[in-house]
């Protein structure tokens, strides 16, 4: 299996800087914190690899988190670690904006 990694041809963008966003998606405030949740994850994982996580524009949810945050990530590699990084993603939990809980 290393040896098909070796054999495969080198993407000359994977060196490239990027822009991630990350969007809300249905659920109001608690979507909002949700992507602001990912957006941290995304942040910090950033900054473990010394990269330079620059916000481009936000829009912030009334309860904490994003409604849609735009950001600019540069440093080494950064394009070929982010680039398969897409899709939606669901949280199942009690929200943090529910009063009575579960």
């Amino acid at each position: 299996q290393q040896l098909q990694v070796l054999l495969l041809p080198k993407d000359p963008d994977d060196e490239r800087s990027c822009f991630l966003e990350v969007r809300a998606g249905t659920g109001g405030d608690e979507a909002a914190i949700f992507a602001g949740d990912l957006f941290r994850m995304y942040s910090r994982y950033a900054e473990s690899r010394r990269w330079r996580v620059e916000v481009m524009s936000a829009n912030e949810g009334e309860h904490g988190g994003f409604k849609e945050v735009i950001a600019k990530v540069s440093g080494d590699g950064v394009y070929g670690q982010l680039k398969f990084e897409s899709g939606g993603h669901r949280v199942q939990r009690v929200p943090e904006t529910e009063s009575q809980g579960r």
